[in-house]
């Protein structure tokens, strides 16, 4: 067989054979073998013999030829080549990366640390989910019916003891009255004739009335109206609708057209009453413990206790001076621009202690001790106020109480 010309191969190796009885001869033309190499391989012409003997002997009985058998050896070569040059290969890249992370081992630390870790997480991940085969049954969700569907009511359910936020709506029944749906619901009776535009208390079966969250009018905000303006067309008081949670207001106390405002303790005029231009504060009668001192004499309650206003609002001029309700020490002494405004707490130990909001001056540091009907400052607008007053707060054992009953 001739052997083929340099263009017939690039990288590759090829091979040749030439088969003879006395040897067997595999040549590549990328690296000739020496005859030196061919003596080692088959030291003997005995050996040699007996070799081509055995092969013939070989092929025959498996069908065979022998040209076969010969390419078999030759590609047998081959691979060994290529498998001893891919395991040098291997052997220089190992040695280069090994180079590479030790010449960069201080940067790389970092990443490969993270990177094991994510890999094992990983890796913990999916075998978890192999190799675990524990399912819930679908009828352990319900152990102990613990879980009960609710009876399809039109009505709105409100958990006990929650405070309702929204305008809820009921369905009247056979027998209900006015009265006794705002009974229960804790409303005053106009709260619902107000929030459903009754002019009488008739009811009927079926008709689904819209009761309030609290006592007092449900009013959408039409453009220019302001908190004053609202207050006093339903004679309440701009610090109450302020005050009341869900109505959502910031510092700014800005309105927007279409907006509902709950007007707590509001009221609509009636038809032939005239519209009350402005609210006043109306006059407290003392009948309280007399455990604490008004501190501020001759003012006027505005706005009363409540679950979301637990203090006494005590209007009074701007400036008006405020008294310590009781002896003791000054924990708080405080001045800024939202909240409480410009604030003084005082500690009358036994774990009572008294709040005095909104002020105009301040006139007690922390740490001071003051006696029953010291000056301790002056009632202002600070923070977030929609008028001059005092908000006045009492807390006992960490809890707010109404300070109506502790004042004399």
């Amino acid at each position: 067989m001739s052997n083929p010309s340099e263009s017939d191969s690039s990288e590759d190796a090829y091979y040749t054979y030439n088969v003879s009885t006395s040897l067997l001869d595999l040549t590549s033309y990328e690296e000739e073998v020496s005859a030196t190499n061919a003596k080692r391989l088959l030291p003997t012409s005995a050996v040699k013999g007996l070799l081509v003997a055995v092969v013939k002997t070989v092929s025959t009985s498996v069908g065979l030829t022998w040209d076969s058998l010969c390419f078999l050896a030759a590609y047998v070569v081959f691979s060994k080549q290529k498998a001893l040059s891919l395991v040098h290969l291997l052997d220089i890249s190992k040695d280069r990366l090994v180079h590479f992370l030790m010449w960069r081992r201080g940067l790389l630390f970092r990443p490969a640390t993270h990177g094991g870790v994510i890999a094992l997480s990983a890796l913990a991940v999916v075998s978890a989910g192999i190799f675990s085969k524990a399912q819930i049954a679908a009828q352990d969700l319900a152990t102990n019916n613990a879980i009960v569907a609710a009876p399809n009511t039109p009505e709105t359910i409100i958990p006990v003891g929650r405070p309702r936020s929204e305008v809820v709506t009921y369905t009247v029944k056979s027998g209900d009255s006015v009265g006794e749906i705002a009974e229960k619901f804790a409303i005053s009776a106009d709260s619902v004739k107000w929030a459903n535009k009754m002019i009488s208390d008739t009811i009927k079966p079926g008709q689904n009335l819209q009761i309030p969250p609290v006592s007092g009018v449900v009013y959408k905000v039409n453009s220019g109206d302001t908190l004053v303006s609202i207050a006093k067309k339903f004679s309440a008081d701009t610090q109450t609708i302020a005050d009341y949670p869900f109505n959502y207001l910031d510092s700014s106390l800005a309105l927007r057209a279409g907006q509902t405002l709950v007007v707590p303790n509001g009221s609509i005029p009636k038809p032939v009453a005239p519209l009350v231009p402005t609210r006043a504060a109306p006059a407290y009668i003392p009948s309280g413990s007399g455990v604490l001192g008004w501190p501020v004499p001759g003012g006027g309650v505005s706005q009363y206790a409540t679950w979301w206003h637990p203090a006494i609002d005590i209007s009074a001029p701007y400036g008006t001076a405020v008294y310590s309700a009781a002896a003791g020490r000054v924990i708080v002494s405080k001045a800024q621009a939202w909240g409480f405004g410009w604030y003084i707490v005082i500690d009358h130990g036994s774990g009572t202690t008294s709040t005095y909001a909104h002020m105009s001056a301040l006139y007690g540091r922390v740490g001071d001790n003051v006696s029953r009907g010291q000056l301790i400052g002056a009632v202002g607008t600070s923070g977030f106020a929609t008028g001059p007053h005092l908000h006045f707060q009492v807390t006992q054992g960490g809890s707010t109480v109404n300070p109506l009953s502790l004042l004399p």
